[in-house]
């Protein structure tokens, strides 16, 4: 059973909703067993990683508007145990030609046609009640040959490589690599400070308070929780990064793009044609228009902030990092990640 916070208004659940959502997904599941059909890997699924509130769903809005892949909007997102259904009533009422607004509110969108993170599914397919990491003894608990199946299918589906928003993915793509070798990989970094303040925003938003941990937790939440706000927000993302660029480490670099936010907003035909030379790398066709792509306002929250707030994560940066170098910030180049 998933674990839910208690949320604020704009962000709480309907919950009778929530419940015939569940009836309906219960209902489905069985017959969607049957469809599954026993499939070689044709399409690439596109996983995009990073630390909460780090750029991940304009990305994905990013990639989905220019190049041809599918992805899972929130109609097929109340679809998270029987997908197929939802990728056939999102192609049948929907279509596949969109172009995204570019907005979401804290990475949620309302839009039928924009990007979900699919968190169901995930919780589902990786054994997970709440948005924890586990120990790498969890990944017994996963059925993999399963979800290599539905993911598959998935794609077989669509006709094309999907893109997914993957946080909990993160910490086993590794693992999934070995079910599923043309996967790939983005990784989104964005600097630490905005990363930060963003995420100090979120809690006060979705939980009314920034003193409560909002959203993904990697393992050492267990005593971040106990230190200062300022100290668990740096930790959140250093951590997290931490996590996630370990387990791309056993990837091959035609199978992994690592991206910086800035560059993301300010260049986004220079991070389309990596991704698409990433994709054609696994033998599809990626058909594009990212000539038509245009430049975005990042979101650098740094420069409207109280000097004194800079000053506090900064002291925190620096106390987490003499305590744990391995977390020094990580350097984006051509050549992918660096110290």
């Amino acid at each position: 059973m998933r674990i839910e916070q208690p949320l604020t208004k704009a962000f709480a659940k309907d919950q009778e909703f929530e419940s015939y959502l569940s009836l309906l997904n219960a209902s489905l599941h069985e017959i969607e067993q049957t469809l599954y059909k026993d499939l070689e890997e044709k399409y690439p699924t596109i996983h995009i990683i990073g630390a909460a509130r780090s750029g991940t769903t304009l990305l994905t809005q990013i990639i989905f508007t220019y190049l041809k892949v599918g992805y899972i909007n929130n109609l097929i997102a109340a679809f998270w145990k029987a997908p197929l259904f939802g990728i056939q009533l999102s192609k049948k009422l929907l279509g596949q030609a969109y172009q995204s607004s570019f907005t979401s509110f804290f990475g949620r969108t309302n839009n039928v046609y924009e990007p979900h993170e699919f968190t169901y599914f995930w919780n589902y397919h990786l054994a997970y009640p709440d948005l924890q990491q586990k120990t790498a003894e969890h990944e017994k608990n996963i059925n993999w040959e399963m979800l290599k199946k539905v993911l598959l299918n998935m794609t077989n589906v669509f006709e094309c490589p999907i893109l997914f928003k993957s946080v909990l993915l993160g910490f086993h793509s590794s693992r999934l690599f070995q079910y599923l070798p043309k996967t790939c990989y983005i990784y989104i970094k964005r600097n630490y400070i905005d990363n930060a303040i963003s995420l100090l925003k979120y809690r006060e938003k979705m939980l009314g308070s920034i003193d409560s941990w909002v959203s993904i937790k990697p393992r050492q939440y267990e005593w971040l929780k106990d230190e200062d706000i300022y100290t668990q927000v740096v930790g959140q993302v250093l951590f997290l990064e931490h996590e996630y660029l370990e387990q791309l480490k056993t990837i091959p670099y035609t199978n992994k793009l690592f991206v910086k936010y800035d560059e993301v907003c300010n260049k986004p035909e220079k991070v389309l044609i990596q991704v698409k030379k990433m994709i054609e790398g696994q033998g599809f066709s990626c058909e594009a228009d990212i000539a038509s792509a245009t430049p975005f306002t990042s979101a650098e929250s740094s420069k409207l902030t109280d000097p004194a707030l800079i000053s506090m994560l900064e002291n925190a940066y620096s106390r987490l990092t003499s305590k744990y170098p391995y977390l020094d910030s990580y350097i984006i180049g051509e050549a992918g990640v660096s110290k």
